[in-house]
């Protein structure tokens, strides 16, 4: 008869290494194979390195199409073969009867805005775990408007805590009769899921008017300002503290008659902040810079190096963002352009186009109905953060 020591036995570390590599699926139902495995899977440090291990080993593109005619979405997720690794259920969003729309996608979580469908509701969010079927309703805002707010969403390590920023002008706060649409932004609201809470935050006396794409990079979120000289704005999320950076050197190739008209949009490229324009006009080629600080000849300021210029190409592609090291492109019909195809795009109209920062080459992928011609696409990590219980 075997003694207790001669037991098959793996040090815990060892286990853990080979838990957190497993689907998110299987880990849910190993909760119940022993009281440690259930409180290991709640534990901070084993759900980071599990996001962290699922953001490197097996980053994945989540596309949220949304079909206008018959109101109702499409959520999928993409593997690097660029094939649909699992289509989500939008069941528990959709529940809420109103249409949608995705802020933001951090450590598995994704931000909801339910549509305030032309006022007759309130500004709401969510906040969205589709691989763990989790939905939070977070609380309503300090103040109830539905006018024009620019809204970032992002995660801290240092705090283990998400938060969403909510950037408005006062003017806003009117009765919604009175409203009327600011694009300068001066007051934000902050909402802690820790706290399970709002709270007001001092923005500063800027009246600043920024695009309305909003990035998370190493606990930082940030936004562009639409200027000739952009603005960062950027939100440190542990000290809940705003920071303004001008740029005094533009990007090189700017044109700065149509600065205004294509204005940057922030992206994320190895882990740094990254800028890009793709609108171009009269060059039809996408710019992508990353912004880091440095010296200037007016001190420390924000720089940008030129990392890469695409094209020119044969039509406007727009960046989205940048998945596995590949910038994600879709075409826009413009606002006068109507749906159906143009024999000099092609399929452009449906198709979506990846392009390869290492290779250069281009790939064409996932062709969708011509009713979704809206769609939005985030980084995406399947995780085990609970929206219930952080």
């Amino acid at each position: 008869m075997a003694s207790e020591s001669n037991k098959p036995f793996l040090p815990f570390d060892i286990i853990i290494n080979i838990l957190k590599r497993l689907p998110i699926k299987s880990i849910v139902r190993f909760q119940c194979v022993c009281k440690d495995w259930k409180n290991l899977f709640a534990i901070p440090s084993f759900i980071a390195e599990q996001v962290l291990h699922s953001a490197r080993e097996n980053p994945l593109l989540l596309i949220h199409d949304y079909d206008y005619k018959y109101r109702r979405s499409s959520l999928r997720l993409l593997n690097q073969k660029m094939e649909t690794a699992e289509v989500l259920s939008t069941h528990s969003i959709d529940s809420f009867g109103r249409r949608w729309r995705i802020n933001g996608s951090c450590n598995g979580l994704l931000c909801v805005e339910l549509d305030t469908e032309q006022g007759r509701f309130p500004v709401s969010y969510l906040l969205w775990n589709p691989v763990m079927n989790e939905v939070r309703e977070v609380p309503q805002t300090l103040n109830d408007f539905s006018s024009l707010s620019m809204v970032g969403f992002g995660y801290s390590s240092v705090i283990n805590d998400f938060k969403i920023v909510r950037l408005y002008h006062p003017e806003m706060l009117k009765k919604k009769e009175d409203q009327i649409s600011f694009n300068t932004l001066n007051r934000a609201q902050m909402f802690s899921l820790s706290t399970g809470l709002w709270k007001e935050l001092e923005f500063g006396a800027l009246n600043t008017e920024l695009s309305d794409d909003a990035v998370c990079v190493n606990g930082n979120i940030f936004w562009v300002e639409l200027g000739f000289f952009p603005l960062i704005v950027s939100f440190h999320i542990a000290i809940e503290m705003f920071t303004f950076t001008t740029m005094q050197t533009l990007p090189s190739s700017v044109d700065i008659a149509e600065l205004f008209l294509c204005p940057y949009r922030p992206l994320v490229h190895g882990n740094k902040l990254a800028m890009c324009d793709g609108k171009r006009s009269s060059t039809y080629s996408i710019y992508i810079w990353v912004v880091e600080e440095g010296d200037s000849e007016y001190g420390k300021s924000l720089i940008c190096t030129e990392k890469y210029k695409i094209g020119p190409l044969a039509t406007v592609l727009t960046p989205q963002c940048i998945w596995r090291n590949q910038i994600v492109c879709n075409y826009v019909l413009g606002e006068f352009e109507g749906k159906g195809k143009d024999k000099d795009k092609g399929d452009l109209n449906d198709s979506l186009h990846l392009f390869n920062l290492t290779t250069k080459e281009w790939t064409k992928f996932h062709k969708f109905s011509a009713a979704y011609y809206r769609c939005s696409f985030f980084n995406y990590e399947r995780s085990l953060v609970s929206v219930c219980n952080i």
